[in-house]
This record gives C-alpha cells, sequence and structure tokens, in this order.
C-alpha cells in the first residue's frame, strides 16, 4: 500500500510517499532519494519494487536543488522519525546517491547502496572513509552525465564490506525508475534489460 505524508525534515516541509510491504511488523526501512532537479515521482518504481520485497520503503522529494549538506539532514532527520526498532539502510540515485551517503554519517544506519552515484567536491569521498557499513554500488558506465564516473572515488575510500558491479553499457538513467522522455533526450535512452540489472 502507497500512503503520501507530509513532514517537517531539517526545517522544510517535505512530501514523502511510504510504500508499505504486505507485512509491516517493523519491516527493514529503506530510505530512497532521487537525483538532480528530480522529485519522488522519479524512484516511484524503486518503492514499490522494495515494498514488494518485504521492505518498508520512504520516497521524498528531497527540500533543496543543490544544497547536499541540507538534503542529507533532512534525509536522517526522516530516518529519526520512522525508525522505530527497524534495520535502515540508504539508497539514492545520482545526486541522492551523495545525498543519502551525507546522511548516513548523520545517523546510524545498517547500509548505504549508491545507484550511479555523483560525488560533488569530493564531499562523497571524504564521507565515505567514515563509513564502515555495508555498502553497495551499482555504476553506469562513466559519462558527462554521472561526472566521468566519479563513484569510483567514493568506492575506493569506503573501508567497510562493499560491492560493486558497472553495467556494461549502462546510462546514468538506467538506474532512475521510473524516468521520462526528456531526461532521455539529454541524458541518453534507458535499455529496459539494463534498468533490471540495476
Amino acid at each position: 500500500t502507497k500512503e503520501v505524508r507530509h513532514l517537517t525534515l531539517a526545517g522544510h516541509r517535505v512530501s514523502v510517499t511510504l510504500y508499505h510491504p504486505v507485512k509491516d511488523d517493523n519491516a527493514p526501512l529503506v530510505v530512497v532519494a532521487h537525483g538532480f532537479t528530480r522529485s519522488k515521482r522519479y524512484m516511484a518504481g524503486w518503492g514499490a519494487e522494495l515494498a514488494a520485497q518485504g521492505f518498508l520503503a520512504a520516497v521524498p522529494t528531497q527540500p533543496a536543488l543543490a544544497n547536499h549538506e541540507l538534503n542529507a539532514r533532512a534525509l536522517a532527520g526522516l530516518v529519526e522519525k520512522l525508525r522505530a526498532k527497524r534495520r535502515v539502510a540508504l539508497m539514492g540515485y545520482s545526486m541522492g546517491g551523495l545525498t543519502t551517503l551525507l546522511a548516513a554519517t548523520k545517523t546510524p544506519v545498517d547500509a548505504w547502496v549508491g545507484l550511479d552515484p555523483v560525488d560533488m567536491d569530493g564531499t562523497g569521498k571524504a564521507a565515505a572513509t567514515n563509513l564502515k557499513i555495508p555498502c553497495a554500488v551499482l555504476r553506469a558506465e562513466p559519462e558527462a552525465f554521472n561526472m566521468n564516473g566519479n563513484a569510483t572515488g567514493i568506492i575506493a575510500a569506503l573501508p567497510g564490506p562493499k560491492f560493486t558491479l558497472q553495467v556494461r553499457d549502462g546510462t546514468h538513467l538506467d538506474a532512475e525508475w521510473p524516468t521520462d522522455f526528456i531526461g532521455q533526450l539529454a541524458c541518453g535512452f534507458v535499455d529496459p534489460d539494463r534498468q533490471t540489472l540495476f
């Protein structure tokens, strides 16, 4: 089931869609963050899929366009509001990969997943050195829209257990679910098989 909430996080009103699994008794929580210039609707497919797999998925629209620190504080606040006795993971696409990574340094979580994350000014790489939790990074091929695959710096800096996968011929938008036609005109067309790999 799907539920929309409006919460105050880091001093900002944030719309969050919760995707509840069939059995929601302390199901693990996964907070899923969208990319730059996007909103929660572009990660709705991930929310529904995670709920189908038995997770409680929380998919917010991040409050700031490019203030990564503010977005990270909002995501950490969302974890605190929803955690209860649940295990928690943070998962983000593109810019959301960076903001969830930063959020993971602000509140205790059990895992972090980056979907072709993009680092800015080395802040992700610096934050990654502090993450001793299990991490997974799924990458597209290096291209302009993922800053030439600069997630490799984050991967190298992660000290804890990590899994990485580069999707062969994957484009940056293959990790967004769903995407739109305008995004594909700008960033390259999505392939269903590559999306399935992500």
